[in-house]
């Protein structure tokens, strides 16, 4: 406990620190005033398209979490993932929806926990593998960007090492190494059953083509959505560049803020909204209000979800009482 409050800590001071700094940098009276210029029809249509975000994921999970056997309503999963928002206001964003899902549907014992952890984890690598081939396909249609060869190493360096993870998960040859490396480690060894069974129901979910197949569409669409949101966000300010920029740099962006070293990705995400925007003719501080109000649609979303908490809380406490009685 006293070392996920340190990490909790550093990660806070991180994202503070990179705050700090970019703001050093930028024109703040010019971010100041982008800000008071927000065009509310583009945000409101952007949130619209981010509530679409959440939506789709939603049915990618769900579809998963049927397919494992578990009977739960598309509400439930809605209702779950939006509580998953809440928790990634305020851990690492990869890891606090993920830990939020988890957490709020542990607490039903109905759940097998073995497959919810097995589709939220592929649920996981559906995303990032889908927004990685996207970003592929932005710098196809984009190439008179591709010159770029940093840019160009990043997708398909990224995209390479997904799809080789990909495989090797979904290995036999490589489940058994895999698990017998386990076996040596003694921190991880008393784990071993669980995270077998979680890995069974993992290989069961994969080697279904259609539920892949199905599932991968919603997924395109999900990360279309996100994109356009973020657009939309662009234009709420101002922003009028060549949308395929959104299409090669979003999936990227994406990505880097998997890296667990920020509270919700708080300014290693502005970071690159600046890094990458910023090479196309955007101000930085432009790009950093692209980032805000992009983080703003996520806000939302989780105060709902931070709603949904509280109540299922007191839902769940007033059955243990009524139980106790």
């Amino acid at each position: 406990m006293k070392q996920r409050r340190i990490g909790t800590l550093l990660r806070l001071i991180i994202s503070i620190a990179l705050l700090l700094v970019l703001f050093l940098l930028i024109d703040r009276e010019a971010l100041v005033e982008i800000f008071l210029s927000v065009d509310i029809p583009f945000f409101l249509a952007g949130l619209l398209f981010f509530v679409g975000t959440i939506l789709t994921w939603t049915l990618r999970w769900h579809l998963l979490m049927r397919a494992a056997g578990e009977a739960i309503t598309y509400w439930k999963s809605l209702h779950t993932l939006t509580i998953g928002m809440f928790f990634s206001m305020f851990l690492p964003t990869i890891v606090g929806t993920d830990v939020g899902r988890v957490y709020e549907l542990g607490r039903d014992d109905s759940y097998r926990r073995s497959n919810l952890v097995s589709t939220v984890v592929l649920d996981r690598l559906m995303g990032l593998l889908t927004i990685s081939m996207m970003a592929v396909g932005g710098l196809i249609a984009g190439s008179q960007f591709a010159a770029d060869q940093g840019i160009v190493l990043t997708v398909l360096g990224t995209l390479a090492v997904l799809i080789f993870g990909w495989v090797i998960v979904f290995n036999a040859r490589a489940e058994r190494w895999i698990f017998s490396l386990i076996s040596r480690i003694p921190i991880v060894k008393r784990f071993r059953d669980s995270l077998h069974r979680v890995y069974k129901s993992l290989d069961t979910l994969y080697r279904r083509p259609r539920l892949m197949a199905t599932a991968g569409s919603v997924s395109v669409i999900n990360s279309l959505c996100t994109i356009v949101a973020t657009y939309l966000a662009a234009r709420s300010i101002g922003v009028d560049i060549n949308p395929i920029y959104f299409f090669i740099f979003m999936p990227i962006i994406w990505i880097i803020i998997t890296i667990p070293v920020s509270l919700s990705g708080l300014g290693v995400r502005e970071g690159a909204f600046v890094f990458f925007f910023s090479q196309v003719g955007v101000a930085s501080s432009a790009a950093i209000a692209i980032s805000l109000l992009y983080y703003a649609y996520n806000v939302v979303v989780g105060a709902v979800g931070g709603l949904l908490l509280l109540s299922s809380s007191l839902a769940q406490a007033r059955r243990r009482r009524i139980g106790e009685a």
